[in-house]
C-alpha cells in the first residue's frame, strides 16, 4: 500500500502547481464542457464525429496524466532506477533523460554509446554551456559511472539548430576542400559559403543542363545543393570571358575581396575540377576559350 505524509503531499503539489502535466489535467475540463456543449448543436452526423474526436484526446491526455503521476509515485516512495543494467538499456535511460534537454536547448541528437558503463557522447552543440548542461545531466544518469564526451561547439553556418527545420549533418570533405580554396585566396572564414555557393551556382548557369547534370552526380549533397543555378527573372547571354563571369559572381555576392575576385574564382574552380576528374574534358568541351583556359589551369 502507498501512503504519502499529507504535508509533504501538500509542498509536492505547491511546487508542482505549473508542471506541464498540472495544467493540462486543468485544462481538459474547459474544452471538454465546451466540445459536448457545442455537439450538442450540431447536425447528429458531425456531433457524433466531434463526440469521437473529443473521446480521443481525453484518453490521450488521461494517458498521459497517469503517466506523469505514475512516475511522482515512484520518485516519492523513495525507489530510484536499477543501476546494475547491461549497456543497451542504461544507453536508452541517458537518450530518454537527454530528450527534454535536447529540446530545451534547441540542438541536434546526441549520439550515445555506452561501453562498460561509461558513456560516450558524440554530436553538435552551439556553446560550451550547452555541452557541459549535457555532460552533467549524462553524468547524473543512474548507472553511469564515467563520461566521455566528443561534442563539438559550432554548428555548421551556425544557425542549423533543429528549430530550423532541418537536420544538422556533418560537411562533407568535398564542401571542406572548397571552403578551405576559397578562405585561401583571401575569402574571410564567415562568409565563404556564401561566396562558395556564389561561384558554383554562376559557373554551373555556365554549362549546358546535359553537362551540369554529369556533374552533380559526382558531387555530396551538400556540394551538390551549391552547385545549382541561381533564380533569375529574365535570361542572361552566357557568360564568354572571366571578367563577364566575375561580374555575374559579384551580382550574386557582395562578399568577393575587393581586387581578389579573378583569383578567389580561379580557386574555388580549380578545386572543383579537382573534385571531378571523371568530367573534367567534358566540362573543358563546352565552355569559351578564355573559361575553358581558366578551368583547365593548373
Amino acid at each position: 500500500m502507498f501512503f504519502v505524509d499529507r504535508v509533504d503531499a501538500g509542498r509536492w503539489l505547491a511546487d508542482h502547481r505549473e508542471a506541464p502535466w498540472v495544467r493540462t489535467a486543468r485544462r481538459l475540463a474547459v474544452p471538454a464542457g465546451a466540445a459536448v456543449a457545442g455537439a450538442l448543436l450540431l447536425p447528429r452526423a458531425r456531433a457524433r464525429h466531434a463526440l469521437r474526436r473529443l473521446a480521443r484526446l481525453l484518453r490521450r491526455r488521461a494517458r498521459y496524466v497517469r503517466g506523469r503521476l505514475q512516475g511522482v509515485r515512484y520518485r516519492l516512495s523513495g525507489r530510484h532506477p536499477d543501476p546494475d543494467v547491461p549497456d543497451t538499456v542504461l544507453a536508452d535511460r541517458i537518450r530518454s533523460t537527454l530528450g527534454p534537454l535536447e529540446k530545451r536547448l534547441d540542438v541536434p541528437r546526441v549520439h550515445v554509446m555506452v561501453e562498460d558503463h561509461v558513456a560516450l557522447l558524440h554530436g553538435e552543440v552551439g556553446a560550451e554551456a550547452e555541452a557541459e548542461d549535457i555532460e552533467v545531466a549524462v553524468a547524473a544518469v543512474p548507472g553511469v559511472q564515467g563520461v566521455e564526451s566528443y561534442l563539438h561547439v559550432g554548428l555548421w553556418d551556425g544557425s542549423d539548430r533543429p528549430s530550423a527545420g532541418r537536420a544538422v549533418e556533418q560537411p562533407s570533405d568535398a564542401r571542406r576542400r572548397l571552403l578551405d580554396a576559397a578562405a585561401s585566396a583571401g575569402v574571410d572564414a564567415s562568409v565563404a559559403p556564401v561566396v562558395v555557393r556564389a561561384i558554383l551556382s554562376t559557373f554551373a548557369a555556365r554549362i549546358p543542363d546535359g553537362e551540369r547534370e554529369q556533374v552533380a552526380t559526382h558531387l555530396p549533397a551538400d556540394v551538390r545543393s551549391m552547385f545549382t543555378p541561381p533564380r533569375r527573372r529574365r535570361r542572361l547571354a552566357p557568360a564568354r570571358t572571366t571578367a563577364e563571369l566575375v561580374a555575374r559572381i559579384g551580382a550574386e555576392t557582395d562578399a568577393l575581396p575587393p581586387g581578389k575576385e579573378v583569383e578567389v574564382t580561379r580557386a574555388v574552380l580549380h578545386e572543383l575540377r579537382a573534385l571531378v576528374p571523371e568530367e573534367a574534358a567534358d566540362v573543358a568541351a563546352v565552355l569559351p576559350a578564355e573559361l575553358r583556359e581558366m578551368w583547365q589551369e593548373r
